[in-house]
Parts: C-alpha cells; sequence; structure tokens
C-alpha cells in the first residue's frame, strides 16, 4: 500500500470487502464488480482524470475549482454531482472545506482539500460490517456522507452554546470588555455556519424532487430525514443569533447599570459634602469677633474646633442614614 497515494478505494458487498490504496483514479475500475464502490480523494489534481474516466460534466469540474464556491447540485443524465463544505472548529474560529461527492451506477466519488474529513465512523462501519452499510446500494452511501457532514455541525453549534453561557456569566458578574469581544468572535462563527449550512436546503430540496431516479424509494424516506435535519440545524443557529444579540444588550445593560451606580454613589458622596464644604466656608471667612459680638462669636470658644468637627460628623452621618433609609445607597 502507498502510503504516499492520496486515493483510496472502499468495494464491497455483502459478504465481500476490499480497501486499498491507488496511484491512479483507473484502477479503481477493476473493482467494479463490487456492489459499491467508495472512491476517496484527497486533493483536487485527479479531476481531468476523473472526467476522462467517468465522462463527469465540465459543470462540476469548474465548480470544483471555484474557491469561492456555494453547495449545490447537478442533476445530470448519467450521473449526479453534489458539492457542499464541511466545517471544522480552529482556534478562534471556523474553517470550511469543499466536499465535492459524485453517484454514478454503483461508484461513489468523493474529493476535499486535503486528508482528514468527518467520514470515519463510515469507513470503520464498512471495514467492520457494522450497520447496513454492506446490504445497501451506492446511493445509501451518498446518504450517509451527506448526513455525516450535516451531522458534524451539531456539536459545533452545542460548543457555540456552551461559550455564549460562559459569557452571559462574565456578562453578568462585571461586563468587562473582553466578555463583548467574546460575544462578537461568538456572532461571527454563528453567522459562518448559516452561510455555509443555509444552501444545503436548496440542495435537499432538488435531490428529493429531481434526482429520485438515482435512489431507491428507501433511501429517498431517508433523503426527507436529512432536509429536516438540515432545518433543525438552521432553528438553532436562528436561536443562536437570537441569544447573541441578546448577550449584547445584557452587556451594555449592565454597563449602564453600573455607570448609574458610580453616578449615584458619586452624588451621594457630593451631596454629604455640600453642607460641610457650607460650613468650612463660613468659619473660613475669619471674621474678627473683637469688633462686634455678631461676628463669629464662636472663633473664641475654647472647644469651638472640636465642635465644629462633631457637628460636620453628625451631618454626615445623618445623611447617610437618611439615604439609607430611602433605598439609595
Amino acid at each position: 500500500m502507498n502510503e504516499t497515494s492520496k486515493i483510496t478505494v472502499f468495494a464491497y458487498s455483502k459478504d465481500q470487502f476490499e480497501e486499498k490504496r491507488l496511484k491512479r483514479v483507473e484502477e479503481a475500475l477493476n473493482y467494479k464488480e463490487y456492489s459499491v464502490v467508495w472512491i476517496n480523494i484527497d486533493g483536487i489534481e485527479h479531476l481531468e482524470e476523473l472526467k476522462r474516466i467517468f465522462g463527469f460534466h465540465d459543470v462540476a469540474i469548474k465548480a470544483i475549482l471555484r474557491a469561492k464556491s456555494r453547495a449545490r447540485v447537478a442533476i445530470l443524465k448519467d450521473h449526479l454531482f453534489i458539492l457542499l463544505h464541511q466545517v471544522y472548529e480552529l482556534k478562534g474560529g471556523l474553517k470550511k472545506e469543499r466536499t465535492a461527492i459524485f453517484l454514478k451506477d454503483n461508484f461513489v466519488i468523493t474529493l476535499q482539500e486535503r486528508s482528514g474529513d468527518v467520514f470515519n465512523p463510515i469507513r470503520e462501519s464498512i471495514r467492520h460490517g457494522e450497520g447496513i452499510f454492506r446490504e445497501r446500494g451506492a446511493d445509501y452511501l451518498t446518504f450517509a456522507l451527506l448526513d455525516a457532514i450535516v451531522e458534524n455541525y451539531v456539536p459545533i453549534l452545542e460548543n457555540i452554546s456552551t461559550q455564549m453561557e460562559v459569557v452571559e456569566n462574565k456578562v453578568l458578574k462585571n461586563g468587562d470588555k473582553d466578555a463583548l469581544r467574546k460575544i462578537h468572535g461568538i456572532r461571527r462563527r454563528i453567522l459562518f455556519a448559516r452561510r455555509t449550512i443555509f444552501p444545503l436546503l436548496e440542495v435537499f430540496r432538488r435531490l428529493r424532487l429531481e434526482g429520485k431516479e438515482f435512489f431507491t424509494e428507501e433511501t429517498q424516506g431517508y433523503l426527507e430525514e436529512l432536509y429536516n435535519h438540515v432545518m433543525e440545524v438552521l432553528d438553532i443557529i436562528e436561536n443562536q443569533r437570537e441569544m447573541a444579540s441578546g448577550l449584547v444588550e445584557i452587556y451594555y445593560s449592565t454597563l449602564s447599570m453600573k455607570t448609574n451606580d458610580i453616578i449615584r454613589i458619586l452624588t451621594v458622596v457630593s451631596t454629604i459634602f455640600i453642607p460641610l464644604t457650607f460650613i468650612t466656608g463660613i468659619y473660613g471667612m475669619n471674621f474678627n469677633s473683637r469688633i462686634s459680638p455678631y461676628n463669629m462669636p464662636e472663633l473664641n470658644w475654647y472647644y469651638g474646633y472640636p465642635i465644629t468637627l462633631l457637628m460636620m460628623l453628625a451631618i454626615a452621618l445623618g445623611m447617610l442614614y437618611y439615604f439609607k433609609r430611602k433605598e439609595w445607597l
């Protein structure tokens, strides 16, 4: 088995299975006697070979080569072409990878930009004869591959929900700027997921309505479930969008409450110091009590200074008590 090869074939029937790495796509034709032949290709450099061997349409080849292609389906005379995206979590965000699926007769061909995908559970089931894969045809394998891609969105969205709960707790506790940055990061991931998943509705709708000839009646029922699954995923995303918007509102409400608390405390402090400033201002005028007995006789009192300080303290404490009774503090 050539470890440098990027082409893998899974060929199986009910009681037979073979897995092998290939150097050329053409070698997969040696397995066409099996019920299902799944050719998985990491990379897109074999497109011309696929076109030559299987007669794939130029529309499909060009769609794969376009870096910004949306999810789409092409229902052609003798084969089916589906282009969609696998989504992966990276540090600080999400990344998507184009994945193309061809269905022609008993051949299923999958192409992805690089190694690593969400199909390993399917491979393991086929290897060990688990489930119903070996009893079904290529149309069921196509459904399973599509279902694996859609199912992979769910844990990503669950992780986003967990992050929102953590950020919500932070916002309610302190409302710092770091929490707002995280909220905006979550909103970007939600919008990214929505832009990636939303086109799948049209893909699966067309598969159900126009691609029936490529699927057995039983598999068509699975496609209906897959369409409903995408709808459920989009509902989760819409709920998360509303939650993220609500977090922004909570953040600014918390910030406003903190500002109001600060202003209230400063107002109380200022209010307490107003009468104290008034008293010190009066006694700071330094009238001469020798000229007139009305010119602040308190200046000559023996205990005038401590009495004035005690009076100012009593005023401050009295105002604090009053504010507390009024629940202003």
